[in-house]
C-alpha cells in the first residue's frame, strides 16, 4: 500500500517541559529500557562501576494491557485491497490474539465510500472504498482476533455518507469494529478546533442516528498540534460523543527540509517530545473520562527516513516509546504504513518481499513490546535513564524488568547493571532484542528476538533466553550498548 504523507505536514517543534526533564535526569521513574548481541547474565558481582537499578514493586501504576500495539494504515489500502494478497494475517497473529488496525491517514482525505456503485468525485484520487473491500479486510481482521478503527473523510464532510459507511462498517465487521474515527488530521483543513467540532459533530449524529452505541474517535490531530486536544475535549465536554481521544507522534521529521538521525530518535529530546504529546492526549481524555490512544505514530513524520526508520535503531526505540507512553496511561499505539503491500516506505513495519511480507526493524521493536507481557507499571530508581531505559512490570508474583540500552555501540561499551528487585523473587530469564551486525544502530539485517528472526507469513519460533541469577533480593546482568534486554523473574 502507499500513503500520502505530503510536505503540507509543518516542520516539528518540540515540545518540553520541567516535569519530563526531571525524568530524563533521573529520579524515581515509572520506566524508561537497550542491550546487544553480548547481553548475558552476569554471574559475578557488581564492579565498581555498575549502574544501579532499584525497582519499588509495591509502588504501581498504569496497566500494560496485551495487544498495546497495532497498525495504521491509509485508507487507499482499502480502496486498492493491495494487503489481500498477502499474509498479513500471520503478521498479526504473531503479535498476539489481540491489536487494533485503524485505517485512516492522509489518503482517508482523498478517498470515496460508496455502497451503490457511484462514480467517484475528481477529488477521490486515493480510489474508491467499497463494501466488498471491506469484507476483505474484514476477514483479516476478524481471524486474527483484532478490532478495527475506520476513518470517514471529514476533508470533503458528507454526514449522510458517512454514516452509510458506518452502517455498513457495523454489519461487516460486527464486534471487531472498534470506532468511528471522524477525519484525520483536521488541522490541515480546519481553521480553528472550533470550525472542525461543528463538522464533526454534524457526522457524529449522523453516525449516531444510524449505529447506535458505535465507537467514535478524535480528534486525531497532527503530531505537532497537540494543543488541538485540549480544545476539542472542552467542546466536546457538554456532551461527550467520542469513546476514545486520539491522537498521532512522530518524535523526528523529515518533512521540507528537516532532517532526522539516529542521536535524535534516541534521544532525550524525543524523550521531552513524545511525554508531552503523550500528557496532552491524557489530560484532554481525563476531561472526558475516556481512554488515549495514539492511532497514528512511527519513529519518522513523512514516510520515514532510510537508514533511521528502517535500521536497528528503530527497534529499540519502538520498545522504549512503547513503554514510555503505556506507563503514562496511553492503551494503545498503531504504527503508521503498517503494511505498504504496493511499497515500502523507510518507516513500515512490513514491506512486500516475493510472495509475502517482510518483517521490518521497528516490527521487531513492536513484537519485543508484546514479548514484555502484561502488568503494573512499577515505580524504579534509575540514575542513568538517558542512556540506558529501564521498565518494571509486576503481575502478582511475577516481576518484569526491561533494559534499552540506547548509546552506540560504535563508541560504547557493554554496561554492568545491578538490579535491587525490592522484594522476593525467583531467578529469571533474560530475552535479548540485538542485532549481529557490525552496523549496530543502523544495521538492517541480522536483528533477532530471543535469537529468533521473524520468518515467511509471520512465523517466529519460541524466544530463547540465559538464566539470571537471583542472590537475596538483587541480580546482576551486562548489557551491551546498542541493544535491549526483557528480564522475567519468577
Amino acid at each position: 500500500m502507499t500513503i500520502s504523507l505530503t510536505p503540507r505536514r509543518l516542520r516539528r517543534t518540540r515540545l518540553t517541559t520541567l516535569a519530563v526533564a526531571a525524568a530524563v535526569a533521573g529520579a524515581t521513574l515509572l520506566g524508561t529500557g537497550p542491550v546487544n548481541a553480548a547481553t548475558r547474565a552476569s554471574a559475578d558481582g557488581a564492579s565498581a562501576d555498575a549502574l544501579p537499578i532499584a525497582v519499588h514493586p509495591d509502588q504501581l501504576g498504569k496497566q500494560l494491557n496485551a495487544g498495546f500495539v497495532g497498525f495504521s494504515f491509509g485508507a487507499a489500502t482499502v480502496a486498492s485491497d493491495s494487503y489481500a494478497d498477502t499474509d498479513f494475517a500471520g503478521y498479526l497473529r504473531t503479535l498476539g490474539p489481540h491489536g487494533v488496525i485503524r485505517v485512516g491517514g492522509n489518503s482517508g482525505d482523498a478517498t470515496f465510500w460508496t455502497s451503490t456503485g457511484e462514480a467517484a468525485p475528481s477529488w477521490a484520487t486515493s480510489g474508491t472504498i467499497t463494501p466488498d473491500k471491506l469484507r476483505h479486510l474484514a476477514t483479516i481482521v476478524r481471524g486474527a482476533g483484532w478490532k478495527m478503527i475506520l476513518a470517514v473523510n471529514l476533508k470533503h464532510p458528507d454526514p449522510a455518507r458517512a454514516a452509510d459507511e458506518a452502517t455498513y462498517a457495523r454489519q461487516i465487521l460486527g464486534d471487531s469494529l472498534l470506532a468511528i474515527e471522524i477525519g484525520n488530521e483536521p488541522n490541515f483543513y480546519y481553521s480553528t478546533p472550533a470550525a472542525y467540532y461543528a463538522d464533526f459533530e454534524s457526522d457524529a449524529a449522523a453516525i449516531e442516528q444510524a449505529v447506535p452505541g458505535v465507537g467514535i474517535t478524535g480528534p486525531d490531530a497532527e503530531t505537532n498540534h497537540s494543543s488541538w486536544l485540549g480544545d476539542f475535549a472542552g467542546l466536546e465536554a457538554g456532551h461527550p460523543d467520542v469513546t476514545e481521544i486520539s491522537d498521532h507522534t512522530y518524535p523526528a521529521s523529515t518533512c521540507g527540509d528537516s532532517v532526522a538521525t539516529i542521536p535524535e530518535l534516541l534521544g532525550t529530546g524525543s524523550v521531552q517530545y513524545e511525554t508531552a504529546n503523550a500528557q496532552a492526549a491524557l489530560a484532554a481524555a481525563a476531561q472526558l473520562g475516556v481512554p488515549a490512544a495514539m492511532t497514528e505514530t512511527n519513529s519518522v513524520v513523512c514516510a520515514g527516513t532510510p537508514g533511521v526508520s528502517d535500521a536497528f535503531a528503530s527497534s529499540l526505540w519502538a520498545l522504549d516509546y512503547n513503554l514510555l507512553i503505556a506507563q503514562q496511561g496511553i492503551v494503545n499505539a498503531d504504527f503508521m504504513d503498517g503494511t505498504n503491500a504496493a511499497g515500502c516506505d523507510p518507516y513500515s513495519p512490513l514491506c512486500p518481499g516475493t510472495g509475502d511480507l517482510t518483517a521490518e526493524p521497528v516490527y521487531y521493536g513492536m513484537l519485543a513490546t508484546e514479548l514484555v507481557g502484561t502488568g503494573r507499571f512499577a515505580a524504579l530508581d534509575n540514575p542513568d535513564a538517558a542512556d540506558v531505559r529501564a521498565y518494571a512490570l509486576r503481575n502478582g508474583h511475577r516481576l518484569t524488568v526491561v533494559l534499552d540500552d540506547v548509546q552506540d555501540p560504535a563508541a560504547n561499551g557493554a554496561k554492568t547493571v545491578t538490579l535491587d528487585l525490592g522484594g522476593d523473587f525467583g531467578a529469571g530469564h533474560l530475552t535479548a532484542l540485538t542485532t549481529s551486525s557490525a552496523a549496530g544502530l543502523s544495521a538492517t539485517t541480522g536483528i533477532t528476538l530471543g535469537g529468533q528472526q521473524v520468518g515467511a507469513h509471520g512465523a517466529f519460533a519460541k524466544p530463547r533466553s540465559t538464566p539470571v541469577a537471583v542472590h537475596g533480593r538483587s541480580a546482576t546482568v551486562t548489557v551491551s550498548a546498542g541493544s535491549a534486554a526483557i528480564i522475567q523473574f519468577g
